[in-house]
């Protein structure tokens, strides 16, 4: 008989966080969330490292694999790419599936999805930074790649569902794509996503933010120190406000701050599995009837952790009323099936 697998749980990483004012525009508000965490790793950002030139991500080969990337990092530190994150170029953009820290000086391989339905060709070598996931993608995928990691060991998504998703927040932005590309929803509607953040800058010494729009919990993100989410803001914001611009007709009454206390209490509780990680430390996946979510552990330090309602493939949250998140009308588009390894 194999053992059951281990468990644990995120108490120690929130118990000393202290949860701060909200702040709010439109139908989007954040309360920002402070205090000391259990030390912090020595990191570079993908973003800055693929800017500094010493982070390359190509296709794993010139054929491809839809599912993974292919990372050379020449840094003399370790690189984190967080899940969510945009990756703009090659064969096809692709968002993390989630959130790796890779080693100094290393050759490694990453789980990814597309997020450009439409396009198999280079327009670029390797990969650019982009921008960020809206947090209803970034939910699904993580209960996606969730039960695939706890029952196969791979941090493997749905990539009919994503597209589902992409495809669903076009169509409640108004915004069009050749390519079905979410990049380009996110440049089409800039000058309304600067709003967002213009309104919503970065909350001094906040190292988390819990996130409710139209009345509901929508994400919670943490990471290790605030320097991390200071540095990544105008991106994170981003991928709340496609999610809020996607709802911003809805009429209903904003949840207290207050509210942000209980969802950090019931991630805290709520067992995780440990599974193993493509980088260093491990992969923790929790999921709950009202609550889904992730955090990347190594040595002791919860780097980045972040959760989400637990919503069914209709869009209904399980949870209670109160915790809801009412999703925005969806447009359901034929699904193709993902190639693995195809080549030309």
């Amino acid at each position: 008989m194999e053992p059951a697998p281990k468990s644990a749980t995120l108490a120690p990483f929130i118990d000393t966080l202290k949860v701060g004012d909200g702040m709010g525009h439109l139908n989007l508000t954040l309360v920002p969330l402070r205090g000391e965490g259990h030390g912090h790793l020595d990191y570079t950002l993908a973003a800055d490292a693929i800017a500094a030139g010493v982070l390359t991500v190509t296709e794993v080969s010139e054929g491809g694999s839809v599912p993974h990337l292919a990372v050379a990092n020449e840094a003399t530190k370790l690189v984190l790419f967080l899940d969510g994150e945009e990756l703009i170029g090659a064969k096809q953009n692709r968002i993390l599936n989630t959130s790796v820290l890779v080693s100094p000086k290393s050759r490694t391989k990453i789980p990814v999805s597309c997020v450009e339905q439409g396009r198999w060709r280079y327009a670029a070598p390797d990969f650019q930074a982009g921008g960020y996931s809206p947090s209803k993608l970034r939910a699904r995928k993580s209960r996606d790649v969730g039960r695939n990691l706890r029952a196969s060991g791979q941090a493997m998504g749905d990539q009919g569902a994503v597209w589902d998703e992409v495809a669903a927040n076009q169509a409640c932005l108004g915004s069009h794509s050749p390519t079905m590309a979410m990049h380009d929803a996110i440049e089409q509607r800039r000058e309304s996503l600067d709003g967002y953040l213009k309104a919503l800058p970065y909350p001094a010494g906040a190292r988390g933010v819990w996130v409710s729009m139209n009345g509901g919990f929508a994400a919670l993100d943490l990471f290790d120190r605030p320097e991390t989410l200071e540095r990544i803001w105008p991106r994170l914001m981003t991928g709340y406000a496609l999610d809020a611009l996607a709802a911003l007709n809805r009429k209903d009454p904003p949840l207290a701050p207050r509210g942000a206390l209980h969802i950090l209490g019931r991630v805290g509780q709520t067992p995780c599995q440990p599974c193993p990680s493509v980088g260093v430390g491990e992969d923790w996946r929790f999921e709950a009837e009202d609550l889904v979510g992730q955090a990347l552990v190594a040595d002791g330090v919860c780097v980045h952790l972040s959760a989400f309602p637990n919503e069914d493939r209709d869009g209904h949250a399980a949870s209670r009323p109160e915790q809801q998140i009412v999703p925005p009308s969806r447009r359901r588009r034929n699904r193709r099936t993902p190639r693995d390894d195809v080549v030309d």
